[in-house]
């Protein structure tokens, strides 16, 4: 089996993985909910730019703010002014079927229907299967949380 050192790992590697994906800014510049329903518009603010001088909405960030819609959604699903702890994702099934090159208003969408929310206990809810589709389609798939209520 061969080794590789950091310099042919490095040469092998993203750029953004390597010194951008950190430093990006991203930011809901709307949050819509209604039961069963939440839109999030995503600005991108700051991101380190590939190496073909296209921003690509990466697979990791997609998952960082649909882990933020479940927060979002659950928590006024329950009434909850503040987080009463972490909410978890539990699972996360994605279909990345487009690139999302666009920066400004990368639209987020979460279904919740009333079958998928299950109070485990007095402390905490599970959201089974929530539907989620980014960017009209882009990418889409199925996510389920874990949300605390004390």
């Amino acid at each position: 089996m061969q080794q590789l050192n950091t310099q042919q790992q490095q040469a092998l590697m993203s750029d953004y993985l390597q010194t951008g994906w950190k430093q990006e800014v991203m930011e809901f510049s709307s949050v819509q909910l209604e039961s069963g329903y939440i839109k999030g518009l995503i600005d991108v603010k700051h991101f380190q730019m590939p190496g073909d001088g296209e921003f690509h909405f990466s697979a990791q960030s997609a998952m960082i703010w649909i882990s933020q819609l479940g927060i979002i959604y659950g928590c006024w699903d329950n009434q909850l002014a503040t987080k009463a702890g972490e909410v978890y994702l539990r699972d996360i099934d994605l279909k990345f079927k487009r690139t999302i090159n666009k920066t400004e208003q990368v639209s987020f969408e979460g279904y919740f229907p009333k079958l998928c929310k299950k109070k485990l206990s007095d402390d905490l809810v599970y959201y089974k299967n929530a539907k989620i589709i980014v960017e009209s389609g882009a990418f889409i798939g199925r996510a389920s949380f874990m949300v605390p209520l004390k």
